[in-house]
């Protein structure tokens, strides 16, 4: 008994080791670079809870807080980095998703029952539409599209309004776990806990791409021309890989390996961008050609919060107080 008595207390100790050696180490110097990523550097620091990150005119948008002791903005800075401007200090929360046009960025409230825009150099902030519990956003030219949730009826809706004002139009409810709008020319794609769907921008039945079935689920959607891309799990695993579905319907393909499907994905031209669990607590960014093959690490190992956009040469990602970049 006392030789296993000895033999769990060594183990903790060196279990103890291993957790010190980590909290030293996220605590060395960096020499200019960001802390626990090799490449990446820092834009802005110590921010309260980045949210969402877009990039657009050399600036870098974000949202801050998302809870009601934060303090709740919409901000902005340099793709080179330099000081944070806030454009707007918010007293709804933001809920993380961002979407900007040539004048404004845009934004969702899901506790203020809001779709919001403030222009791109700062202002006040003007209502676009009001919605139950609004998430997820996408532009064309002339609408905002979005996911709410309704108050009563089973399941959620995509939504769009006019940028120029009027009430909302409901182009598909009934869907429950709605996010991730895709927006091309034609269509608004979206995900939702029965599949992958498509509808008409100008109204109509929304088909079914893909079904989910009883060992199978998609999470997360972006997409190009030509396909869309997601995080579609390994039949009753709870493990999720990168795959990829035309357009135009079919089944879906395996493309890349396991991912951190708590995060998000981005595309450039020939690249899908996403995390890597590298670790408990920290992911590896890395990328993938769009029809596949063997993974590159763009940078890793970190902590990230999930979000990541891809913009000229570089990646823009968060973790929970730091807005970071690195060259593709």
């Amino acid at each position: 008994m006392r030789k296993i008595l000895l033999g769990v207390a060594a183990g903790a100790i060196s279990l103890g080791a291993v957790f010190l050696s980590r909290g030293k180490e996220s605590q060395r110097p960096s020499g200019g670079k960001a802390e626990g990523w090799v490449r990446a550097a820092r834009l802005a620091q110590g921010i309260d809870h980045p949210l969402g990150v877009v990039v657009s005119d050399d600036f870098v948008y974000f949202a801050a807080g998302g809870f009601a002791r934060a303090k709740n903005a919409i901000c902005r800075v340099s793709t080179l980095g330099g000081t944070v401007e806030t454009l707007a200090l918010l007293d709804v929360l933001p809920s993380g998703d961002l979407a900007v046009d040539h004048d404004h960025v845009y934004f969702t409230s899901e506790h203020g029952n809001a779709v919001l825009r403030v222009a791109k150099t700062g202002g006040p902030t003007a209502v676009v539409a009001n919605a139950h519990a609004p998430t997820q956003l996408a532009l064309d030219h002339t609408h905002v599209y979005f996911v709410s949730f309704a108050r009563h009826d089973p399941g959620g809706a995509v939504q769009r309004v006019a940028k120029n004002g009027g009430p909302p139009e409901i182009l598909a409810g009934g869907h429950i776990g709605l996010d991730s709008l895709v927006v091309d020319e034609r269509d608004v794609y979206f995900r939702s806990n029965s599949g992958l769907w498509r509808v008409p921008k100008v109204g109509g039945s929304a088909q079914v791409l893909w079904a989910r079935t009883p060992t199978q689920n998609a999470l997360r959607l972006t997409g190009d021309v030509a396909h869309l891309y997601f995080f579609w799990e390994n039949p009753g695993s709870g493990k999720y890989a990168l795959a990829r579905l035309s357009k135009a319907g079919g089944s879906p393909e395996v493309i890349g390996p396991i991912v951190n499907a708590n995060a998000r994905l981005a595309l450039s031209d020939t690249h899908v961008y996403f995390f890597r669990q590298a670790s408990l607590m920290h992911d590896l960014l890395a990328k993938l050609a769009k029809s596949g093959g063997q993974p590159e690490t763009v940078d890793g190992s970190g902590h990230s919060t999930g979000y990541l956009a891809v913009a000229g040469g570089d990646v823009y990602f968060t973790d929970i107080s730091t807005v970071y970049r690195v060259a593709k």
